[in-house]
């Protein structure tokens, strides 16, 4: 498939986050015009875990322009007048002959339409999301081989971990999520569950040609590893590349790797930048050396082109040739969901004042 011009995403209430926004966002990377169609562009829509969104137009008002439609997934069945209006968007759609894909529980609801029949691009889930879009973007997606870490940790911002993880491994790197713990279930502000891949202790940055630190309110909780703030610093010395986005200036600041260097992040943590020594400047993205930052999930598209640009022209960092893969013979790290991560406080001790965030069931264990 060609890179298209003008694209169209559907956007529905439960919608998986993944399956919604990774296209968005990394079409945009491509410079790919998207526009957001939903049931009323004056009102906010809910993702599973309620991520909110706004639409840009109505079902009803699919730009005339636009060369493919793309219908992601959701949570929960739609109910039957809302499914029976995506059914006429997409029949109509096809009838234009626009390009359709979809993903996950959408995949149904296109298909009833036998018109889209040789005209339907789709992924079964959120973890064939890289594949999918190499497919949408014609494999316009640099081939790489390198090795990267992605931090986790409690309150991460969904995307900004996600998008990373898909983005590098739909240009062919080896991706490992990494945290403190690789049997915690770690959940984003919203609750969007992930297990890393390895334990900070079963790596070093020897391993890696670059790490990726995301932001949200993990970074507070990645800040207090020792391992992890050491695996930052030392990849640093050796000139791989560190990636920070949002809060991640807080790991910067504690791996002493902000001093003197210029650099961006979300505008409310700018001035604990500027007391570790940071340059800060308000730009979606900024390359310093082997340091590039980036401030908010919507400044994701340039974070990703910044890192692919950059893993594609410079040499590999790595020591050694170690090929990791995820501990005690697991897949790696998914993200597909069945449910929320419910990230609660509990007492580090028996008539402690002091406490710590954990993931619990339903069930309050």
């Amino acid at each position: 498939m060609a890179l298209p011009n003008h694209v169209g995403v559907v956007l529905l209430a439960g919608f998986q986050e993944l399956e919604f926004w990774y296209p968005v966002l990394r079409l945009r990377e491509e410079g790919v015009r998207v526009t957001v169609i939903g049931e009323r562009p004056d009102q906010t829509t809910f993702s599973e875990l309620g991520y909110p969104v706004m639409p840009q137009v109505a079902f009803a008002d699919v730009p005339a322009d636009c060369d493919l439609v793309i219908v992601p997934g959701t949570h929960k069945p739609l109910p039957a007048a809302l499914a029976d209006r995506v059914a006429t968007l997409v029949r109509a759609a096809s009838q234009r002959g626009l390009a359709l894909a979809a993903t996950g529980s959408s995949i149904a609801t296109a298909t009833q339409s036998k018109s889209t029949q040789g005209k339907l691009t789709t992924a079964l889930g959120a973890d064939d999301l890289p594949a999918f879009l190499r497919t949408l973007t014609g494999g316009s997606s640099k081939s790489l081989h390198a090795q990267i870490a992605v931090l986790c940790e409690h309150q991460y911002q969904e995307l900004e971990l996600w998008y990373p993880v898909m983005r590098l491994r739909e240009a062919g790197c080896n991706v490992l999520i990494v945290g403190p713990s690789d049997t915690q279930i770690y959940g984003s502000k919203l609750g969007y569950p992930v297990i890393a891949d390895l334990s900070i202790d079963e790596v070093n940055a020897d391993d890696f040609d670059g790490v990726v630190i995301p932001g949200g309110f993990a970074p507070e909780g990645l800040r207090r590893s020792a391992g992890i703030v050491n695996l930052v610093r030392d990849l640093n010395e050796r000139g791989g590349l560190i990636a920070a986005i949002c809060h991640a200036g807080w790991v910067l600041a504690s791996a002493d790797i902000a001093r003197g260097r210029r650099l961006t992040c979300v505008s409310i943590i700018k001035d604990d930048v500027k007391h570790a020594g940071g340059n800060y400047v308000d730009e979606p993205v900024v390359r310093d050396g082997n340091l590039i930052t980036s401030r908010l999930p919507g400044d994701l598209p340039d974070f990703g082109r910044a890192i692919v640009d950059y893993l594609a022209k410079e040499p590999s960092k790595r020591r050694g040739d170690r090929r990791l893969a995820p501990s005690r013979g697991r897949g790696y790290a998914t993200a597909a969901y069945s449910g929320p991560a419910n990230v609660v406080m509990v007492a580090r001790g028996q008539a402690s004042a002091n406490y710590m965030l954990t993931v619990v069931d339903s069930a309050g264990k």
